[in-house]
């Protein structure tokens, strides 16, 4: 399946500046001026996640005191700092695919990126991009509403990749403070965290986490997996023609 109109894959930012702020997603397009600081004022702290583990994201709610039962829409905040020693810009983004149990997406509507930020019907919206990784916070983040994600999406991948990485010899050994972060929508508050403390080398893009459906429930694991040829090993990975 080819992505039409992807062109250089990673490069959006030139030519493709964000839009204003998606709507839908039953209003999951508005993130809130308080995400950035949601568990600030918790006494509970999220649960926190090192490479390889799992966890039930019911359980991560309930562990914070939320209604794991309401838990639904949920934002996936992404963030990380650069190191500019080589004086070269850094531009990172962020990628998602919905994948079936085979691994696989059903077709390019499935891969969620600059050019594609809501498919229709899928669940998943993409929100913002930040070019530098500088300040605080979320550096970009996905909107997911996973009682609409359809039953045959099984895993939903987020990934970081840096844009033009090898031309620019650029790579994640120099990203610092990598982080992925769940938030409930519903009370704005952060229930579960993944710090990446990887040591990577040549790697330009990495998979930093994933949800999967397993025994009925949603999942979340802390992957971390670098791959060295950038977004396209990862669309070669997850069966996306970025011909």
């Amino acid at each position: 399946m080819g992505l039409n109109g992807l062109g250089g894959l990673g490069g959006n930012n030139q030519n493709n500046q964000p839009q204003t702020q998606t709507t839908g997603l039953g209003g999951l397009g508005g993130l809130g001026s308080g995400l950035g600081g949601a568990n600030q004022n918790t006494a509970s702290k999220p649960v926190s996640l090192k490479k390889g583990q799992k966890v039930s994201l019911k359980k991560a709610a309930s562990d914070m005191g939320l209604d794991a039962n309401t838990l639904s829409k949920i934002h996936i905040g992404l963030g990380w700092d650069t190191n500019k020693f080589d004086g070269k810009d850094f531009d990172l983004d962020v990628f998602t695919f919905a994948v079936k149990g085979n691994g696989k997406v059903r077709n390019e509507k499935d891969f969620v990126f600059f050019g594609n930020k809501q498919p229709a019907g899928l669940g998943i919206a993409l929100s913002g991009d930040n070019r530098t990784g500088q300040g605080s916070g979320d550096d970009e983040s996905v909107l997911a509403d996973l009682n609409t994600v359809p039953a045959e999406i099984q895993k939903i991948i987020f990934a970081i990749t840096i844009y033009e990485g090898k031309e620019r010899g650029q790579n994640f050994g120099m990203v610092e403070n990598a982080f992925v972060r769940l938030v409930d929508q519903n009370t704005n508050k952060e229930f579960l965290r993944y710090d990446l403390s990887e040591d990577y080398s040549l790697e330009t893009a990495v998979v930093v986490g994933e949800i999967y459906r397993h025994n009925g429930e949603w999942k979340f694991n802390a992957n971390g997996s670098g791959f060295n040829d950038g977004l396209p090993a990862l669309c070669a990975c997850y069966g996306v023609d970025a011909e």
